[in-house]
C-alpha cells in the first residue's frame, strides 16, 4: 500500500509501515531540520518530503494510508452554526480532512496525547469523529479505562520499558470497524531496562558528557538518600509528595490561606483595588513557597499540606541536624520528592529518577516514565549508571534503530523523541488493521533493522 506521513517527525510512522512492506509516498514537516534528518533516514523518499502542509497539499499523490500525529488545537464554535467543517477550519486538522476529502484513501491512521478524548471536555474528539464519519470512514479510538474500554495503548504493554500512553484513531471506508480493532497487549507485564541500557564501554565521549549529572543534581540526589537512610524500616514513607518547605511549616492552610491573612492585616481604609495594595499583599507572603501564596487552596492542596505536615511530625527526631536548612538551599523543584517505589530499598541511587517541576520522582527500574518534547530537564535519569538515558537509549526506548538520524543537538534530538510515535506499537495497531480488516493475507514484516534492534525485548519476536 502506498502511505503518507503528515507531521512526520523523526518518521515512526514511516518506520513502522515501511518494515511491513507498505511504500511512502509522500511527508510533510514544518521544521527545517526534522525535514532534513527525515531525508537522512528515508533517502528513497526524500524527494518527496515537504514543508508546511497548509503550503504542500497540492503536491499530496495518490495514497491508501494516510498517517499523521496531528497537534491537537481547540476547534471553533462556529460550526453549531454554519456546519461541522467550519468547527475545523484554521487548525491542522482541517488538513488532513482536506487532504481526505481529495484522495479519499481507504485507511486513516492518527495519534494524540492520552488525554485527546477528554480535551475540551471531549468536544475535540467527537468534531475529529463526526467530520471522518461524514467522509465515509467506520472510525474507532482507544478509549480510556475509565469509560468503559480497554484503555489507552503503552510501549510498556508489548514488553517495550516505556510507560508512554497515547490515543490512537483509526478509520477505514471498506466496511465496518470491529468494536476494538487495537492490538491489546498486556497491562501488567513486566519489563526491565537492562535491556536497552548501554554498557559503560559502549559510551562515546559525547554521550558521556551529555549525559552527566550537574554536581547540584547530585547534591539533591544524596542530599534526599540521607533523609531516606535515617527512616526506620517501619516508617512508612507518604504516597503523596514530599513538600520539604511544609518542614515546621506553621501558615494557615486549612479554613484561611495566608493571602487572606495578609489582606486583613492591610490598614483599615485602604483601596484594595489599587495595584499597591496586591504588590503590599504579596510582599507579605515572600517567604513562603510559591504553592502557598494562591488566594485559595484546592482540597488536594490542603491534603497535600495536611499529611506532609502530619509525616514530618512523625519522623522529626529522625531527622539529621541542619538538613532542613541545607534543603532551603536547593530550587523550589528540587525541594520536593514523589516517592513511587513502595517497599522497595530506600536507595535513590536504585532507580529511575527525573528532575520535574513537582520534584524528584523516583520509580521503579523496570520501564521510563514518557519522554517530553517540551524540556530536556526531565530526561530520565539512570540511578545504578548515575547519568541521564543517551541518545541510543532514547531511540530505543521508542522503537528506532540504532543507526537512525536524529538532530545535531541533545536538546533537539530529545525534544523529537517525546512528539515520535513508539515504532512497534504503530506497526502493531496497521498490522491489526492494514492486513487483516483489508482482507489481505498479513504481510510478514521483514527482519529489518528495526526488528533487529526490537528483537531482544521481551516479548517482542520478529515476524
Amino acid at each position: 500500500m502506498r502511505f503518507i506521513d503528515l507531521f512526520a517527525g523523526l518518521g515512526g510512522f514511516h518506520e513502522a509501515l515501511a518494515g511491513l512492506g507498505h511504500e511512502c509516498v509522500f511527508a510533510s514537516e514544518l521544521n527545517p531540520e526534522l525535514r532534513d534528518v527525515y531525508r537522512r533516514n528515508f533517502p528513497d523518499v526524500a524527494a518527496h518530503v515537504y514543508g508546511d502542509i497548509r503550503d504542500a497539499k497540492e503536491n499530496v499523490p495518490a495514497h491508501d494510508v494516510l498517517c499523521a500525529g496531528f497537534p491537537c488545537q481547540p476547534f471553533s464554535k462556529s460550526g453549531f452554526q454554519h456546519g461541522l467543517l467550519d468547527e475545523t477550519r484554521g487548525t491542522l486538522f482541517h488538513e488532513i480532512i482536506s487532504i481526505l476529502t481529495v484522495h479519499r484513501p481507504e485507511f486513516v491512521l492518527l495519534e494524540n496525547v492520552g488525554n485527546f478524548e477528554r480535551h475540551d471536555e471531549g468536544r475535540t474528539w467527537a468534531i475529529v469523529r463526526r467530520n471522518l464519519e461524514d467522509l465515509g470512514y467506520s472510525v474507532r479510538g482507544t478509549v480510556h479505562l475509565a469509560s468503559g474500554g480497554h484503555g489507552l495503548i503503552s510501549p510498556h504493554h508489548f514488553g517495550h520499558p516505556h510507560h508512554r500512553e497515547r490515543f490512537f484513531i483509526v478509520g477505514w471506508q471498506g466496511g465496518e470497524l470491529p468494536a476494538d480493532p487495537f492490538p491489546r497487549g498486556d497491562r501488567r507485564r513486566t519489563t526491565t531496562l537492562t535491556e536497552i541500557v548501554q554498557p559503560d564501554d559502549q559510551l562515546t565521549d559525547v554521550d558521556r558528557i551529555e549525559t552527566a549529572l550537574s554536581q547540584k543534581q547530585i547534591e539533591c540526589i544524596e542530599h534526599w538518600n540521607q533523609l531516606l537512610h535515617v527512616l526506620s524500616p517501619e516508617t512508612s514513607i507518604p504516597s503523596v509528595p514530599i513538600w520539604g518547605d511544609e518542614l515546621d511549616a506553621t501558615y494557615p492552610f486549612e479554613d484561611r490561606t495566608p493571602f487572606e491573612e495578609a489582606r486583613l492585616a492591610l490598614l483599615p481604609g485602604v483601596d484594595e483595588s489599587h495595584p499597591a495594595c496586591w504588590e503590599q499583599v504579596q510582599a507579605m507572603l515572600l517567604d513562603l513557597p510559591s504553592y502557598a501564596r494562591a488566594e485559595s487552596f484546592p482540597v488536594w492542596k490542603k491534603g497535600f499540606i495536611r499529611k506532609n505536615r502530619a509525616w514530618f511530625q512523625e519522623v522529626s527526631e529522625a531527622i539529621p541536624e541542619g538538613w532542613a536548612e541545607v534543603l532551603k538551599g536547593f530550587p523550589p523543584s528540587l525541594r520536593k520528592l514523589e516517592w513511587n517505589c513502595k517497599g522497595e530499598e530506600r536507595d535513590l541511587w536504585r532507580y529511575v529518577l527525573q528532575f520535574r517541576p513537582s520534584g524528584l520522582r523516583v520509580k521503579r527500574y523496570t520501564s521510563v516514565p514518557a519522554l517530553v518534547a517540551m524540556t530536556t530537564t526531565q530526561i530520565p535519569i539512570l540511578g545504578p549508571k548515575r547519568r541521564f538515558i543517551t541518545r541510543d537509549e532514547g531511540k530505543l526506548l521508542q522503537g528506532f534503530p540504532r543507526d537512525h538520524v536524529l538532530p545535531k543537538t541533545r536538546e533537539a534530538a530529545f525534544s523529537a523523541l517525546g512528539n515520535a510515535v513508539h515504532v512497534d506499537v504503530v506497526r502493531r495497531i496497521a498490522q491489526n488493521v492494514l492486513n487483516h480488516l483489508d482482507g489481505l493475507a498479513a504481510v510478514p514484516a521483514p527482519i529489518d533493522d528495526v526488528q533487529a534492534e526490537l528483537a531482544f525485548l521481551p516479548g517482542v519476536q520478529a515476524a
